[in-house]
């Protein structure tokens, strides 16, 4: 398997969401992930002394904060406070950007 690179920042319908990773996300938050709509940031737990997680972990509350995400650019309200269902659709996401295989290339570990 591949790990996957979260970005720094992407677009949906045309509005710049930006990804920052944060030191107290976990103290304050009582979270490893938080979507900020009204900034149009997603913040992640930083590894760090107090708090440390394997990478897919991190890539893994990235897509759903993403879902979140997506769910709330659609106008799904109902959707994207289904923690549940977000849960699993952003699980179905990761797995398919971190099995994906290219031309020429084999996936390790299926």
């Amino acid at each position: 398997m591949q790990s996957f690179a979260i970005p720094s920042s992407f677009y949906l319908f045309g509005q710049k969401i930006t990804v920052e990773f944060v030191d107290t996300l976990i103290d304050n938050e009582d979270s490893t992930g938080l979507s900020v709509y009204r900034k149009n940031v997603i913040q992640l737990q930083r590894n760090n002394q107090g708090v440390t997680r394997p990478q897919t972990q991190i890539e893994s509350t990235f897509f759903h904060e993403l879902m979140h995400y997506v769910f709330f650019m659609l106008g799904k309200d109902d959707l994207r406070k289904d923690e549940e269902f977000v849960d699993t659709v952003a699980r179905l996401v990761h797995q398919a950007m971190i099995t994906a295989e290219y031309a020429g290339e084999k996936v390790v570990g299926l």
